[in-house]
């Protein structure tokens, strides 16, 4: 009987490619408890860890980054299992190499903090949204040479400049204000100017 595997993740990588990446990264990590991040991108696979970035020419499908504990990274830098090429999927909650796996997720793996469970659901469910976000604009805005990589990097700066202008509760108006714009655009307008419309006629509404 055949174990399927999800089709969306899905990698196949050089052998020798991917023995170099790991223990590029493997050196980064040391002992230290915290995770990896796999990515893909421009047909490389891109595995990170604070700072560090080793990459391998990989084929297949890789929609969403997925983090993976240190131990992954260290065993198959110190043994990587027999086969060539190496192919990597995600089944079941488990990062696969080959006949090797272990756990993985779709957020980062940090080491155990203590924290309040209702806190840390809410934590988790908006990381795997913000991700799920930046990977659709990444492939609506492909067309236009945008990378994933490029979005992740303006998100962190806009995570840095303090409290987002837009709530989640506001996708309704977010998505009327954005087909205006398409209209308006060409004219010179912004959607911070639409925006400044609609706030004005919501409160004259109540006057």
């Amino acid at each position: 009987m055949t174990t399927q595997s999800n089709p969306e993740y899905l990698l196949e990588i050089s052998r020798a490619e991917m023995v170099l990446a790991v223990k590029t990264v493997a050196r980064a990590i040391g002992n230290r408890r915290g995770g990896a991040r796999l990515r893909f991108e421009d047909a490389r696979l891109a595995i990170e860890v604070e700072g560090t970035v080793a990459e391998a020419p990989a084929n297949g499908s890789w929609p969403l980054p997925i983090y993976v504990r240190g131990t992954w990274v260290r065993r198959l830098a110190k043994r990587m299992p027999a086969g060539d090429p190496i192919h990597l999927r995600v089944e079941a909650g488990r990062l696969h190499a080959n006949r090797y796996s272990e756990s993985c997720a779709w957020v980062p793996i940090e080491p155990p903090v203590p924290t309040e469970p209702s806190r840390q659901r809410f934590q988790t469910s908006t990381v795997i949204d913000e991700h799920i976000s930046i990977a659709e604009a990444a492939r609506i805005l492909k067309p236009l040479l945008v990378k994933q990589s490029d979005l992740e990097a303006v998100v962190a700066d806009a995570r840095a400049r303090g409290t987002p202008s837009w709530s989640e509760e506001e996708k309704k108006m977010i998505a009327i204000i954005a087909k205006a714009w398409a209209l308006l655009a060409p004219l010179g307008v912004e959607p911070a100017d639409i925006r400044r419309l609609v706030n004005n006629a919501v409160r004259n509404a109540w006057k």
